[in-house]
């Protein structure tokens, strides 16, 4: 079976900001398509310029036209548009002359589901006018009342008609595999890409899964990238400032995240500071001036929740390591450093219990001593002389 389309949702009304975007992710997707606000907004010019600037690629304009079909859709078609839309709730004689226009110009036409009632019949009607693409579209509202385009999907491709299917509505990378299996032969995909911290990758990711060629250890690259794409760059610098700031420096976390600060602690100690892990025999206790490093996802691990009040108690200060804005331990920190967003943390295939988080985090951390030891020309020779030899 081959490989389905790609299609990239061009939904911001700005003019340079819409070209911008198709530039970023133009390696990987099929179709451009100019989102109903964005026609609306910037008209024929902008279907010119994606034209001009991406011969190779397919144009969408998603007219959504109601009435007056091969009159709406001529102009956009004759401007270099190779797919418009039509709604299929407007009837025959709409969907009709859309094809008509789009026969006129070598083109196609998709006819868009939203909203209709019987969409089984309203698929078999399109296909005997001669619409090429089906389109099996769940709206915004729609997808904000929990609804999913997937039922609709597989009843339409149970139907064998002489189309291909178009499919929108919420997909992203946790689902797109689901939209392959089910016969999409076009994929449609809008926030999953345009929202992310590097929409680029994320298209990359998207054409990965959807041509079966991803790996589990691309999956997890990627969303580490992704993770570390929207964590603030300012927190390296803020870090190496606590660090100089303090008498000592204590280093705590529990399980997996207590691994993790092992790994830091231990190149802290390589970097010349005075650290200490938190629950060794021979951790010193901590007083006013040190500097407590709490790693926890939750914010809410109760050991850690008393440590950081004993901490906090004697006047040392704070900084927690997290994935959630508020938290209790965040409470009294002295400054909080937020990995990435709290809506990347939820269920991840390949990635289970807490995995994002902690990777994220020593991936984090790895970089802000790779940004410490620049920054203070610190020599790898006088970090391995720091390196315990008693091993």
């Amino acid at each position: 079976m081959a490989s389905p389309l790609i299609q990239m949702a061009l939904d911001s009304l700005d003019f340079d900001q819409t070209l911008s975007l198709a530039e970023k992710t133009a390696p990987y997707v099929d179709i451009f398509e100019i989102g109903t606000p964005c026609i609306k907004h910037n008209g024929v010019d902008i279907v010119k310029a994606l034209r001009a600037n991406f011969p190779d690629k397919l144009i969408l304009v998603d007219l959504k036209t109601m009435d007056a079909g091969e009159y709406e859709a001529a102009p956009f078609y004759a401007a270099g548009a190779d797919i418009c839309t039509v709604l299929g709730v407007s009837g025959s004689a709409t969907m009709a002359g859309v094809i008509k226009a789009a026969k006129e110009y070598k083109a196609e036409a998709q006819i868009d589901l939203i909203n209709v009632p019987n969409k089984l019949e309203c698929a078999k009607e399109a296909a005997k006018l001669g619409a090429r693409i089906i389109g099996v579209h769940t709206g915004l509202d729609a997808q904000a009342a929990g609804q999913t385009p997937y039922a609709d999907l597989n009843s339409i491709a149970g139907l064998e008609l002489d189309v291909r299917i178009s499919v929108a509505g919420g997909i992203n990378a946790n689902t797109v595999q689901q939209v392959v299996e089910s016969g999409a032969d076009i994929i449609v995909v809008g926030a999953a890409i345009y929202g992310a911290p590097c929409p680029a990758d994320a298209a990359r990711t998207i054409r990965r899964l959807a041509d079966g060629k991803t790996t589990h250890r691309d999956m997890i690259l990627d969303k580490i990238s992704s993770v570390l794409g929207a964590t603030n760059d300012d927190y390296y610098q803020q870090l190496t400032d606590m660090l100089d700031s303090a008498n000592r420096i204590f280093v705590s976390g529990a399980g997996r995240s207590g691994l993790v600060g092992r790994f830091f602690a231990m190149r802290l100690v390589h970097s010349g500071y005075d650290t200490s892990m938190v629950g060794e025999v021979v951790t010193p206790s901590i007083r006013k001036g040190d500097l407590l490093i709490v790693i926890s996802g939750s914010g809410e691990t109760e050991q850690l929740i008393a440590f950081t009040k004993k901490a906090q108690s004697e006047g040392a200060k704070i900084l927690l390591i997290c994935s959630k804005p508020t938290s209790t331990i965040g409470d009294m920190a002295n400054l909080t450093f937020q990995i990435g967003r709290s809506d990347q943390y939820g269920k991840v295939l390949g990635m289970p219990m807490g995995t994002v988080f902690e990777l994220s985090t020593l991936s984090f951390l790895e970089g802000a001593i790779s940004h410490i030891i620049h920054e203070k020309g610190i020599p790898e020779e006088e970090m391995r002389y720091r390196h315990a030899n008693l091993e």
